[in-house]
């Protein structure tokens, strides 16, 4: 007697390198076999900078009629099978997976608040409902976000009075570090300066998650002066920002650079857990540009580095384990992160840190789950469904 091979279940993810045509075929061709004729009905993909998004959103647009398709620039690339540069990867979710999905594209201009609030009544508009109104335990949404006009803030605060219960988890598009333009796309639509909305169904169980590898020390900075709208700390504790905080990391003020910064971020802790801003440079001031907000009143702990690997893993094995079992992830990784693997050269072990789950996601500028964080890792789990 012969047993046939249970169906294909679960998220299917590729990664491909090389130029568009080639790179394109061979990810399409993987993405094929992984699904095994089950139909999609959403899909994310995530590609550097050095490819063409007109040539890349009509493509997958083509090749998925039907499918609700969402895509962004990055700062590297990543499935739980390999990490790299330079690459395109994409994650399908099946019927099994998400039920439903619909996505919009929203422009940021000069008022990402605005922009937000059209793009979340457009999207209301297509799927019937308020996003207020949707469940939360079987209802989710994905944001990509342009990661260089600082709107992340405003974005996430509108969804937040838009959808208070409702996660929206993802990440800030990138272009490699090069700081010059990123893009997001929905469909065949495509823009550098706006975000990338898509709400799903979920047809299985699925948790958010949340690491950032880093715990706290016990030095405790308060906001006294501050500029949020340029993310720009003017004092902490009354006294100059970039002083104060060179006195509590033990170093000098002349000293204080990426490496520092990356180092010894500020967490903002909430219910013991930190939510990390990460320095980005010393102001003629004196003060310090983050690459997040800081309100004014704030206080902020300066953070010790912990393990990125093994607590990347340990939190999305306590993930599985809560949802007994995973059928796939959908995740999003700093740049940061990704600059501290390339220095301790273990870049090509952190697939392994995904515990096995079938995942794709990008390395991003900034992480979004209920407002915009850095050196950080968030997505979402996907469980299984019933037998």
């Amino acid at each position: 007697m012969t047993f046939s091979p249970p169906p294909a279940s679960g998220v299917v993810r590729a990664h491909a390198t090389g130029p568009a045509a080639q790179a394109m075929s061979r990810l399409l061709a993987d993405i094929d076999q992984g699904l095994a004729g089950r139909a999609v009905t959403a899909l994310l993909y995530f590609a550097s900078s050095a490819y063409d998004p007109e040539v890349l959103a009509p493509a997958f647009s083509a090749r998925f009629p039907g499918t609700t398709v969402i895509g962004c620039s990055t700062a590297g690339e990543f499935t739980d099978l390999r990490n790299g540069t330079g690459g395109i990867a994409a994650v399908a979710l099946p019927d099994d997976v998400i039920a439903r999905a619909a996505a919009v594209i929203g422009r940021i201009g000069e008022a990402p608040g605005e922009g937000t609030a059209a793009a979340v009544r457009t999207l209301e508009e297509r799927i019937g409902v308020q996003l207020r109104h949707l469940d939360p335990a079987y209802h989710l949404g994905f944001l990509l976000v342009d990661g260089l006009h600082g709107a992340e803030e405003q974005v996430n605060d509108m969804l937040g009075n838009a959808a208070p219960l409702l996660d929206f988890v993802g990440g800030s598009a990138g272009d490699d570090f090069a700081l010059h333009a990123t893009w997001v796309a929905v469909g065949t639509e495509v823009s550098h300066d706006g975000m990338a909305m898509m709400v799903c169904r979920s047809a299985v169980p699925f948790q958010i998650v949340k690491t950032c590898s880093f715990t706290p020390t016990g030095t405790v900075l308060r906001v006294t002066g501050a500029d949020a709208a340029s993310r720009t700390v003017h004092r902490f504790d009354g006294r100059p920002a970039a002083q104060a905080y060179a006195d509590a990391v033990g170093v000098a003020v002349e000293a204080l650079d990426v490496d520092v910064f990356m180092e010894r971020p500020v967490g903002q802790m909430i219910d013991g857990q930190p939510w990390i801003r990460t320095p980005q440079a010393v102001t003629p001031g004196g003060g310090l540009r983050f690459w997040a907000q800081i309100l004014p009143g704030t206080e902020v702990e300066v953070m010790r580095p912990g393990n990125l690997l093994a607590d990347t893993r340990a939190t999305l094995r306590q993930a599985r384990l809560d949802l007994g079992g995973a059928s796939g992830a959908v995740l999003f990784n700093c740049g940061f992160r990704r600059l501290e693997m390339d220095a301790k050269n273990i870049s090509a072990t952190f697939p392994t840190a995904l515990d096995g789950i079938p995942s794709a996601g990008f390395h991003t500028y900034g992480e979004s789950w209920l407002g915009h964080v850095n050196q950080t890792l968030t997505g979402v789990v996907f469980g299984v469904g019933a037998s």
